[in-house]
């Protein structure tokens, strides 16, 4: 019987020895247990990094192999919508993390989603490049569970990443952070600095920090030019 509820079921993490990277030559990560508080899912273990989001693409649980690749903890990311905590991109630079993400699409149609690589920021900003596979449980009355399973790759692809764009001269641009990112989309968005500042609960002397820090690294001087660069490199 699934229970119906509005609040991120409660979590526990039993993880054991933490790992810095599962590329480090002959490393072996132990299993990560991930008890979740839905009588459907039960118990899992993985040693890969797991999350769990539901039909409004929230994150339910979040284990500590999620936590020790993209350095949130679970308090930070559970209730908060994936696509927000991921920022996910393809090597290629396009985005795959978005309100209409495909993976929650195809499992509102009782389908499954192949394998992907993606590449997502970490706490501090820095890309991760992981291998996501994806598992769909269903439950009654249409609601359902999608289990993402990452694993970071040992070698980044030899694409061209949205974090770190090759500028036009040739040199590689100033990496923007996280927090960075977020105020160009938004902007791209239309929003006002006024109203990038309300939907980020930061102070309006903030998000104009934010926005002359992002001029000056994707070297423009307005927003429309901001955008349009942010576009160009694929950042937006």
């Amino acid at each position: 019987m699934v229970t119906q509820r509005s609040d991120p079921p409660k979590l526990e993490a039993a993880a054991f020895e933490p790992a810095d990277s599962a590329c480090e030559e002959g490393l072996i990560e132990l299993d990560d247990t991930l008890l979740v508080d839905e009588p459907w899912l039960g118990r899992l273990a993985t040693a890969d990094g797991l999350y769990i989001t539901d039909e409004r693409q929230r994150v339910r649980a979040w284990s500590g192999a999620a936590q020790r690749i993209l350095g949130y903890a679970p308090e930070e990311v559970l209730g908060q919508a994936c696509y927000a905590v991921m920022m996910g991109r393809h090597p290629e630079g396009h985005p795959v993390c978005s309100q209409r993400c495909p993976v929650t699409r195809n499992a509102h149609r009782g389908r499954g989603t192949a394998a992907y690589e993606v590449m997502a920021l970490a706490k501090d900003g820095t890309p991760r490049y992981l291998t996501t596979s994806v598992l769909v449980v269903e439950g009654r009355r249409g609601a359902f569970r999608v289990i993402h399973m990452m694993r970071e790759s040992c070698e980044r692809p030899p694409s061209r990443s949205a974090a770190a764009p090759a500028a036009a001269d040739g040199l590689v641009a100033e990496t923007l952070t996280r927090r960075e990112l977020e105020v160009l989309r938004l902007f791209a968005r239309g929003l006002s600095l006024d109203e990038v500042a309300r939907e980020l609960s930061i102070s309006a002397f903030t998000a104009r920090n934010h926005n002359t820090s992002i001029q000056h690294k994707l070297g423009v001087r307005n927003r429309l030019g901001m955008v349009l660069e942010g576009m160009r490199r694929g950042l937006v």
